[in-house]
C-alpha cells in the first residue's frame, strides 16, 4: 500500500511510522527529511508538490499542540499550521490524478471543549473555546467536508493525552517531578482521565482508514490520577508522594490566575490547571471497540 504521512517525526507520529515502514510504502512530507521517501515541504507556508506521486491511503499528523501561546502570534500559529496547514494539504492532494483512497486525521478529545465529564461520545458537540481545540475542529470540519465533495473516505482518531514508557508533555513533566522529589499530589487524586497508548493508536491507523468515521480512542480504564502518580512513582523509584490539601492548592491557583493576568504567561499552577487535576474527564470509545475491533492495552502497563 503507498502512504503518505505528515508529522511522522512527532512523538505519535514516529510510532505511526514504525509501525507502517516495514510492511507499505511510506512516503513522509515534512519540513524535516526523515526517510528515504520524503517530500521536504513545510505546510505552514506551502503547498507540496505531488505530481507523479500516487497514495492509497494519506495520515495526516502534523500539528502544533500543547505549548501555551503567550502572545497574539504564538495564537496565530494554531490556525496557520493546524488549519491552514490542512488546507494546503488537502489543495494538493486533490491536484492529483487519481484521488487516494482514504485520509486519516489525528484530532484531539480537546475538540469537545469539556473541562469534565464521564464517557463522552462521538455525538457530544465540538465547543472548544481554546486555540487548540477550536483549530484542530476546524482541522476536522474542512476534512471532513472535502471527504464528501471528493469522495475520500474520511476517518477522524479523537485521541485524549497519549502515553509511551518514555512520555512527552505532561506525563513528562509528572515523572521528571517524581524523579527529583518536587511533585506533590494534590487532594486524593480521584479525578479520573481517559488516555491510551502511542503504540496501540499506530495499530489501529489503518483499520480506520479502511472502515472510516470517527472515533475517541481510549484505554478503556481511565485511570484515576492517583493511580497514573503511583505506577509512574514507582518506575521512578519513589516510595512517597507529598500531599497538598485542595483548599492550600486552591489558593495557590488563584495567585496563579492573578500572575497570569499580570505576565500574560501560565503560572504551574492556575484555575484551569487545577481543574484538569481534579475534575474526572472520560470518553467512550465504544464505536471503535464496534468498528475497528478496538482491543487496547491499559496505559499503566507502560510504566510497569
Amino acid at each position: 500500500m503507498n502512504i503518505l504521512m505528515t508529522g511522522a517525526s512527532g512523538f505519535l507520529g514516529s510510532r505511526i511510522r514504525s509501525e507502517l515502514e516495514g510492511n507499505h510504502a511510506l512516503t513522509t512530507l515534512g519540513r524535516q527529511t526523515i526517510s528515504q521517501q520524503h517530500i521536504r515541504c513545510d505546510l505552514v507556508d506551502e503547498t507540496p508538490q505531488l505530481k507523479g506521486y500516487t497514495f492509497d491511503v494519506v495520515i495526516h499528523a502534523a500539528g502544533k499542540a500543547h505549548a501555551v501561546p503567550r502572545t497574539s502570534q504564538e495564537r496565530g500559529d494554531y490556525e496557520r499550521v493546524n488549519v491552514q496547514g490542512t488546507v494546503r494539504l488537502l489543495t494538493a492532494l486533490e491536484q492529483l490524478p487519481v484521488l487516494p483512497q482514504a485520509i486519516v486525521y489525528i484530532s484531539t478529545v480537546l475538540a469537545y471543549g469539556r473541562s469534565e465529564g464521564q464517557l463522552l461520545d462521538e455525538k457530544t458537540s465540538l465547543n472548544a473555546t481554546d486555540v487548540y481545540g477550536l483549530s484542530k475542529a476546524r482541522a476536522e470540519a474542512l476534512v471532513c467536508a472535502w471527504g464528501e465533495r471528493t469522495g475520500v473516505r474520511v476517518a477522524i482518531l479523537r485521541l485524549p493525552l497519549v502515553a509511551a514508557r518514555e512520555p512527552t508533555g505532561n506525563l513528562a513533566a509528572m515523572m521528571n517531578g517524581l524523579r527529583r522529589g518536587y511533585y506533590v499530589r494534590i487532594g486524593d487524586g480521584a479525578a479520573r482521565r481517559s488516555m491510551v497508548r502511542a503504540d496501540d493508536v499506530a495499530a489501529v491507523v489503518l483499520k480506520a482508514a479502511a472502515v472510516g468515521g470517527t472515533y475517541n480512542l481510549t484505554d478503556g480504564c481511565h485511570p484515576s490520577v492517583y493511580q497514573l502518580e503511583e505506577a509512574m512513582a514507582r518506575l521512578v523509584g519513589r516510595n512517597r508522594i507529598p500531599t497538598v490539601p485542595l483548599g492550600v492548592a486552591k489558593a495557590v491557583a488563584n495567585v496563579g490566575d492573578g500572575i497570569n493576568g499580570l505576565i500574560g504567561r501560565r503560572f504551574p499552577l492556575d484555575s484551569m490547571a487545577l481543574r484538569k487535576l481534579t475534575s474526572s474527564l472520560t470518553f467512550s470509545d465504544e464505536a471503535a471497540r464496534q468498528h475497528l475491533d478496538w482491543n487496547p492495552r491499559a496505559v499503566l502497563d507502560c510504566f510497569r
